[in-house]
């Protein structure tokens, strides 16, 4: 059944990507972006738990759920995408911003990650034991990340009224992202590009011809995990034409994942099944543990204040006690672990309402102009895929803080009836 359920998932991600070039204003939408990471993330490692001989670390059992359970997922993707929206909401979403204090607010948010960038590099950066920030770098961190709403601002604006002041700001948006893109981060090169497309679909309708788009299908599926893989060195090979390195690092990157010496995937396979053995399953409080871990600062609490506000109920903390496995730092639970510790089978429901959220959002951006909707949807769609590859609890804390700070812009920008 496993080899089924694998080419199962095959299907769905190619059907979702043959429905999306029919109408190539699709390739902007919800279902095309999550296909195209279940195809360049998921695909990939389900394929080494099938055919690799570290599957024999997971019961028969445990290696159908995580395919069947990956196939439902990326099903509800499309599924949840087909409802129509609510009326009532699309009117809510419809307000007129006064587009000056627009780009007034989008000045402030350019400022304050200018400066937040300017504080990391006059402190200390604190490593903790995993690898990862910690200290008062994390927070400066966080709050730098409000440039990527500011970009699409001024890039927006810049096309509807592409004269100096409009595309020099755009550009200084710009720079910080592009610098951390020369570094390797594949997350920020998805976000960057999916933003670059998504506005000039919104405020152009620019599509590219349907040859291009396949081509560059399959170069992103090829050359992002290779960034992955060289990180920094990448562009450095790419403009000097050593194409012969990079070639080598993508056989090497392919070679480990067929591997599979370490496997997100494998990872979130050992956790819904502890959770089902153990028949212990956190029903949104993981999701609750994870927003607080993200915006309540231990430094200023307390960690033992931070610590009793969650309730640690999953099940990723158990796994080398069941199992005697152990997670490998760096890697990540995927949206298919998470969302099952949550809520069982019920939790790839998570997906066809995300899906749901991002169709009102389109259809209120696209049909009805919906400035605040535009914003909403450019600056969430990254959130979403980083939803299957980090977690839907990542999804639940990066909406949160970007619909928080939009909120702020709206209730600032919004035009007087009076």
């Amino acid at each position: 059944m496993a080899e089924i359920y694998l080419y199962l998932l095959i299907g769905i991600c190619i059907a979702i990507v043959c429905w999306s070039l029919i109408r190539l204003e699709r390739i902007y939408q919800y279902p095309f972006f999550m296909a195209s990471i279940f195809i360049s993330f998921i695909l990939p490692q389900a394929i080494a738990l099938v055919n690799t001989s570290f599957s024999s670390l997971l019961s028969q059992a445990a290696l159908e759920r995580v395919l069947l359970y990956s196939c439902m997922c990326a099903a509800m993707c499309w599924v949840g995408y087909q409802f129509k929206p609510n009326r009532k909401w699309l009117a809510k979403l419809d307000i007129s911003l006064d587009e000056g204090k627009l780009l007034q607010a989008g000045i402030v948010l350019l400022a304050i990650g200018y400066a937040c960038i300017f504080l990391i590099s006059r402190i200390t950066i604190q490593i903790a034991a995993n690898g990862s920030w910690t200290g008062p770098a994390t927070i400066l961190f966080f709050f730098m990340g409000v440039i990527y709403i500011a970009l699409p601002i001024f890039l927006l604006n810049a096309l509807k009224r592409p004269n100096f002041i409009n595309i020099t700001l755009t550009i200084i948006a710009a720079l910080p992202i592009l610098q951390i893109i020369l570094m390797g981060r594949r997350q920020t090169t998805v976000t960057f590009l999916a933003g670059i497309g998504l506005s000039l679909f919104l405020g152009r309708r620019y599509i590219p011809p349907r040859g291009l788009l396949v081509a560059g299908v399959i170069s992103g599926a090829y050359l992002i995990p290779v960034i992955g893989q060289l990180r920094g060195k990448f562009w450095t090979l790419l403009f000097s034409g050593d194409w012969q390195t990079i070639f080598s690092a993508s056989q090497q990157g392919l070679e480990s994942v067929i591997e599979g010496d370490i496997l997100e995937l494998r990872n979130a396979a050992f956790m819904m099944d502890a959770a089902e053995k153990l028949d212990q399953y956190s029903y949104g409080t993981g999701l609750w543990d994870s927003i607080v871990f993200q915006f309540v600062p231990g430094q200023i609490v307390g960690f033992d204040v931070k610590a009793s506000l969650q309730f640690h109920l999953g099940t990723l903390d158990k796994l080398q006690e069941i199992y005697a496995y152990k997670v490998h730092l760096g890697t990540t639970p995927t949206g298919m672990g998470d969302s099952f510790v949550e809520f069982s089978y019920f939790g790839c429901l998570t997906f066809a309402l995300i899906g749901y959220l991002f169709k009102t959002l389109w259809v209120s951006s696209v049909y009805r102009g919906s400035i605040v909707s535009s914003l909403l949807y450019i600056g969430l769609i990254d959130s979403a895929m980083v939803g299957v590859t980090h977690g839907i609890s990542r999804f639940c804390q990066e909406f949160i803080f970007k619909t928080g700070v939009i909120f702020l812009i709206t209730y600032f920008c919004k035009k007087k009836l009076f």
